[in-house]
């Protein structure tokens, strides 16, 4: 059977999830920790296998899933880690992920990075992921099926792990365009938005996630600013080089 864990506020990782699982033909079960702690069971038992996919922030793994992720029990049975980013640069989390993976007393025999339209500049890899993108996700889940035990240090990234560090642009609110309807703050995984009052974002907790963004039935949210307005030609300048994905499987 395979489990796959995913931590997908935007809904981009949640696509290479699906279709990396679909990719094995088996059993299987897609376990969301976007909310938090799944009360779903996930009995491992020998032959399973697991995927854990998670999005790229600044280079890392969220702290949240990160945390999750670490919960998880491996009892030496295999995984595959893949991580999603916004084709700036993955950095060191698909390191993190393999280390997490690896602590969590599982065989690591795959680390993959992807790409996905960037959630708070999304004229950047927009459209992504596309065809092609999906094809490679499931090509890399084929080898490394038939793949042995990864050697982690083969894996792109560094130790120590770069610093990680909030954005500082968060979601507004067009209170011209928001109902008060709330499923932005049922729907945000830090808690951040307020409950009695949707329109009030608690930028401390806020991760910029995007998921307010993402699930607001009348657009009332995106990033604004002048700020955000000044960087945002910058970074699409930067980051406009269409971004392959890259794997590591054992030989």
């Amino acid at each position: 059977m395979i489990h796959t864990f995913l931590f997908s506020p935007s809904g981009t990782t949640r696509k290479y999830a699906v279709a990396m699982t679909e990719a094995f033909n088996d059993d299987s079960q897609l376990i969301d920790l976007t909310h938090g702690a799944c009360e779903i069971e996930c009995d491992l038992v020998d032959g399973d296998t697991v995927l854990m996919l998670a999005p790229v922030y600044a280079g890392r793994i969220p702290e949240m899933a990160s945390k999750l992720l670490r919960q998880i029990d491996g009892h030496g049975m295999k995984a595959i880690v893949a991580v999603v980013y916004g084709n700036r640069d993955y950095d060191d989390a698909l390191l993190e992920l393999a280390d997490i993976a690896t602590a969590d007393g599982f065989e690591l025999i795959g680390a993959g990075a992807f790409i996905a339209q960037h959630c708070i500049f999304p004229k950047v890899a927009s459209g992504r992921p596309d065809n092609s993108d999906i094809a490679k996700a499931v090509e890399f889940v084929k080898r490394a099926q038939k793949a042995g035990q990864l050697d982690i240090s083969t894996i792109k990234g560094n130790h120590p792990y770069k610093k990680a560090a909030p954005t500082p642009l968060h979601p507004k609110v067009d209170r011209h365009k928001c109902r008060e309807c709330g499923i932005c703050a049922r729907e945000c995984p830090a808690g951040a938005i307020s409950v009695e009052n949707p329109q009030e974002t608690d930028a401390e907790k806020c991760i910029s996630c995007c998921r307010c963004i993402t699930v607001c039935p009348d657009k009332a949210r995106r990033f604004g600013g002048m700020k955000y307005r000044m960087i945002a030609p910058l970074f699409k300048k930067m980051c406009s080089k269409r971004r392959e994905p890259e794997w590591f499987v054992a030989e």
